[in-house]
């Protein structure tokens, strides 16, 4: 049985839904990649930030005159 005008119109509809979803999903999947770059790079950082932070704590406290040049260099 031949497909009638009004089944080639519905598979047509049927195509064109199916391809507004997934122009909207391949976009949902670059905003998420986007995000997910930022959010490791962040990681990262905090990652590094600590690590300096750690090894400051390893190396003991900060002499009052590393305190005071901190200050000063702050103040400039």
């Amino acid at each position: 049985m031949p497909a009638t005008d009004a089944d080639i119109t519905r598979l047509e509809q049927r195509i064109t839904e199916l391809e507004v979803k997934l122009a909207f999903q391949e976009r949902t999947i670059d905003d998420l990649d986007s995000v997910l770059r930022r959010f490791t790079a962040r990681i990262e950082a905090l990652e590094h930030e600590l690590k300096r932070v750690r090894g400051d704590l390893d190396a003991g406290p900060p002499s009052t005159a590393d305190v005071l040049a901190a200050l000063d260099d702050e103040l400039e």
